[in-house]
């Protein structure tokens, strides 16, 4: 195949502005198109270099995949290996193990699947993920692997129809694309089949090009090119990409391919050596951005300037330049290069792939290896875990009440009991230590994912189990000698599902605001016609990220005691359907601890999720053991009133310390 010093130049036209976008130059808000682009230049090439071959009889399969394996692989493994001690050094454990799955996933040519799974491309917290760009090779990688077998099978039986056949497998891509970018757009944006029709923009180029004179048109070449530079400034993460709207700068890329010969505007630009220089580069400038903007926002404090973006979006391209000359380019070049043979390839890719997956394995398994950070981050995760102790899942462990392991200070007098999901169970041991004080046992009855509503559980199947939990937890408490019951769980979680069970009957939204509330009611009159008091813990703050990690990240960077808030008009905007349910209940002998007012307001409009270095919220909902003593102290607060207006337990209660 003739070399084209434009297709270099197009590489860059198309590698700079995604650089550009990731370091968040807003100027260049479509930047993320360039991938698209790079997919019809791969198209592009592979076509006419499988077409050249199979004219020639000289194509052989394992060839073509070893000529991929040394363009992408050494350059990679180069990368990889360069963000493994600095993710050791300052990636937090959660992260850290989420670093390891992308090892194990980038091993295996399934980064996008992984990304797609874990996070949005243009969520805020992407920006921290090291090797979130290679979602787009392993698409490549995947495309790879598919188009050789399909054009040896065409050609050995009918090559008169293979254009035909990919025209038609790239219209059923691009209608799939436009369907899916309504229907799921996440997966839509990193799936192959979503993306195939751009790599088969390149390929019809291909067969265009044998079929027609190769000769340039000035105004074909620069609209396309004006077609790719309006997607880089007018388009962003709104746009609905891939979809029809793609069509723009794919069409755009076709129109360089096919129209930007020597002699016209667009090819003197892109011949240029600023251009050519960086579209040889462009792999590695390409590998290496993403892992130095992460790296140096996962380090600072605040976010990193435009300045200091800028700076290291010059240093990837010195990287780059640095990685394909002494890296890329000596796997490649002829007779000389490293690994000559084939055997000794793929024996060495095996090796360093099997070490990456190990040690993705390894990471994964002891969740992030905490024990690599400083001694006072790894105290401060671990005391800020929150209590899964005696939290039930499935349909075993209950089937007898009290649950006999879970039953604190059972030896005194007078007992209490706990009931709901995950969030009772962080609240239960902070609770028990101060009832027991006061010479009050607790009795924890709580179940991953069910809220306390008799006969109400939601669709996910971890919660089938929960209509039956809570109807024997509530035919067991209002036979129990138990005298109060605090009712506590992720309410907002709880009321804001678009589908739930009745009675095992799953019903719409649209038709359950009656009947749960009516439920509700049911639930806390049953208790209280028992005589039993019950105590209603309402929503709390609650984070978009882990606030203990986040906290543990901060004290790394340098952040001696971090406060982290969110606007309390937020919180009340979020747990107001909530309020609503459960404000309901208009018994005498219910009572209502808001955490909001311990959270809330020490700062105008603000509630906070960790205050002066001590976080409240463990992950995103659970409550640490200090903000877990801080909602059990309101409790006592709620008890101690009631009491004290009851005219009893006075003593006890004062026996407490209040």
């Amino acid at each position: 195949m003739i070399y084209r010093r434009e297709i270099d130049g197009l590489r860059a036209a198309a590698v700079v502005p995604v650089i550009l976008f990731h370091a968040g130059f807003s100027f260049f808000s479509g930047g993320f198109i360039g991938v698209d682009v790079f997919f019809v230049i791969s198209g592009f090439l592979i076509t006419s270099i499988l077409l050249e071959e199979m004219r020639n009889g000289t194509f052989s399969l394992a060839a073509f995949y070893e000529r991929r394996a040394r363009r992408l692989l050494p350059a990679l493994f180069l990368v990889v290996l360069c963000c493994l001690p600095f993710a050791w050094l300052w990636v937090m454990p959660e992260e850290f193990r989420a670093f390891s799955d992308s090892l194990i996933a980038t091993s295996l040519s399934g980064a996008n699947f992984l990304f797609w799974f874990k996070s949005g491309y243009f969520a805020p917290e992407a920006g921290e993920v090291p090797l979130l760009h290679i979602w787009s090779l392993a698409v490549e990688e995947q495309y790879y692997m598919f188009f050789p077998l399909l054009v040896m099978a065409m050609w050995k039986r009918r090559p008169n129809w293979l254009l035909a056949v990919l025209v038609a497998i790239a219209c059923t891509s691009l209608a799939y694309s436009e369907w899916g970018s309504r229907v799921f757009p996440s997966a839509n944006f990193y799936f192959l089949p979503s993306r195939a029709w751009e790599f088969l923009a390149g390929s019809i180029c291909s067969f265009m090009q044998l079929k027609a004179r190769k000769r340039g048109n000035d105004p074909l070449s620069l609209l396309g090119f004006g077609m790719i530079a309006f997607s880089v400034f007018c388009f962003d993460e709104t746009s609905p990409i891939p979809s029809t709207l793609a069509l723009v700068p794919v069409v755009g890329a076709m129109l360089v391919l096919l129209y930007a010969r020597q002699g016209t505007w667009v090819a003197a630009l892109l011949s240029t050596r600023v251009f050519t220089i960086i579209g040889q580069i462009s792999y590695s400038a390409y590998l290496w951005h993403q892992p130095l903007f992460a790296f140096a926002r996962i380090r600072s404090i605040d976010p990193p300037t435009l300045t200091v973006m800028g700076a290291l979006t010059c240093l990837s391209l010195v990287l780059a330049y640095v990685s394909w000359r002494f890296v890329e380019q000596p796997f490649r070049r002829g007779e000389r290069r490293l690994l000559p043979s084939a055997r000794s390839l793929v024996a060495s890719v095996s090796l360093v792939l099997a070490a990456f997956i190990a040690f993705g394995i390894y990471g994964h398994d002891t969740r992030g290896i905490p024990w690599r950070l400083p001694a006072p981050i790894q105290e401060f995760m671990a005391d800020n875990d929150w209590s899964k102790t005696c939290l039930l899942e499935g349909s075993s462990g209950w089937d007898a009440m009290p649950i006999k392991d879970c039953i604190f200070n059972g030896n005194h007098p007078q007992t209490y009991a706990i009931l709901g999901d995950s969030l009772a169970s962080s609240l239960t041991p902070a609770l028990a230590t101060r009832l027991d004080g006061m010479n009050i046992g607790l009795q924890q009855i709580t179940h991953s994912f069910c809220a306390p509503v008799a006969e109400v559980s939601m669709v996910p199947h971890q919660a089938r189990d929960c209509g039956v939990f809570n109807a024997a937890a509530i035919d067991y408490l209002v036979k129990s000698k138990v005298n109060t019951v605090v009712l506590a769980a992720s309410w907002k979680i709880f009321f804001e599902q678009s589908r739930y069970m009745f009675k095992g009957e799953e019903v719409a939204t649209s038709d359950v605001s009656q009947r749960l509330r009516e439920a509700f009611e049911k639930t806390v009159g049953a208790l209280t016609s028992a005589g039993i008091r019950v105590v209603i813990v309402y929503p709390h703050p609650r984070g978009d990220t882990e606030i203990a990690a986040k906290v543990a990240k901060l004290m790394h960077k340098g952040t001696a005691a971090p406060t982290i808030t969110i606007a309390q008009d937020e919180f009340i905007q979020q747990s107001s359907p909530a309020y609503a349910f459960l404000d309901d209940p208009k018994d005498r002998h219910v009572l209502r601890v808001d955490p909001a007012k311990i959270f809330c307001g020490i700062e105008t409009g603000r509630c906070d999720l960790a205050r002066e270095g001590k976080a409240f919220i463990s992950d995103k909902v659970h409550f640490t053991p200090t903000g877990a003593e801080a909602v059990a102290d309101e409790i006592l607060v709620a008890l101690r009133r009631d009491d004290v207006a009851d005219g009893n337990g006075v003593a006890a209660l004062s026996s407490g310390g209040f």
